[in-house]
């Protein structure tokens, strides 16, 4: 199954172009098999859980001194190879908070 087109249709997401992270607000779950970023099944990452812990640990550790804002007039392209990442980076501004 493809990631890219599963994890972006309406069926499951309103708007699933635009970046909404209140989605997922008072612990709300989309369908099973509707969100699978570590792949699923006998086959599923072995390292997701280390994974969402040390991303939401470097989240909450940048959130508390700095602010990012992407720039203005930066249309981010998304550039899929083995994992899905932004064509030429993120253009943004740092500040502090």
């Amino acid at each position: 199954m493809s990631q890219w087109v599963t994890h972006r249709d309406p069926r499951w997401y309103p708007e699933p172009e635009v970046f909404r992270p209140e989605r997922w607000a008072n612990n709300w779950q989309p369908p099973k098999g509707a969100y699978f970023p570590f792949g699923g099944g006998p086959r599923v990452c072995i390292g997701e859980r280390f994974a969402w812990m040390e991303g939401i640990l470097l989240l909450a550790t940048l959130a508390q001194k700095w602010f990012f804002r992407v720039l203005p007039d930066f249309v981010v392209e998304p550039k899929p190879v083995v994992t899905l990442r932004p064509r030429g980076g993120l253009k943004m501004t740092v500040s502090i908070r």
